[in-house]
Formats: C-alpha cells, sequence, structure tokens
C-alpha cells in the first residue's frame, strides 16, 4: 500500500462526513459522561481517569475526521474564527471588554 494513499482517496465525502458526524456524537457523549463523573449528581461506575481517557480519544477521532473533510481544508480561516469566538466566549462572561474600537481589552 502506497503512503502518499489518504483515507479521502478512498471513501467519498458523503461517508467521511458521516464518520465527522458520529465522531461528534462520540465525543459528546464522553464530555457527558465526564461531566457526570465530576458532578456526582447521576452516578456511573467508571473513574475519573477512565472517563478523561475516553473523551481524550474521541477527541483525537474527531479531529483525524476532521481533516478527512475537504469542506475543512481552510485550516486558517477555522484559526480566525476561533480566536473571534474566544474572545466573545471571554466578553460574555466578563473576563474581557468591548473597547470603543470594536477589539477586546482585559479588565
Amino acid at each position: 500500500m502506497s503512503m502518499n494513499l489518504r483515507v479521502s482517496d478512498v471513501l467519498p465525502q458523503a461517508e467521511l462526513l458521516a464518520m465527522l458526524a458520529e465522531e461528534a456524537a462520540e465525543l459528546a457523549q464522553a464530555a457527558l459522561k465526564l461531566r457526570r463523573v465530576l458532578d456526582g449528581k447521576n452516578p456511573t461506575p467508571i473513574s475519573y481517569e477512565e472517563a478523561k481517557k475516553r473523551l481524550i480519544e474521541e477527541a483525537a477521532d474527531m479531529e483525524l475526521c476532521m481533516r478527512t473533510v475537504h469542506a475543512l481544508d481552510d485550516r486558517r480561516a477555522i484559526e480566525i474564527i476561533k480566536a473571534e469566538k474566544y474572545i466573545r466566549w471571554l466578553e460574555r462572561m466578563g473576563l474581557v471588554r468591548e473597547k470603543d474600537d470594536g477589539t477586546s481589552d482585559t479588565e
């Protein structure tokens, strides 16, 4: 098998999107399971270490699938959007405030 062969050379984008959706759902379930472990209100038999391990594994699966989807090829655009959303998140939490020129400033 050639080392230059990519998953997207074998599987169509529709299938890759289905895999991405499946991994996103599994990541969500792992996050919710870890939340249950941390919260303790709805006990689960798995340990914190196991729940964290599952979350990390699902995050890795998700990132791997994201690399195969051609619609997500624009990493620069993704990074810009992530930075903008992170700033808005900080603003909502009151950790930074928006200045008159539209930029953010720490308080």
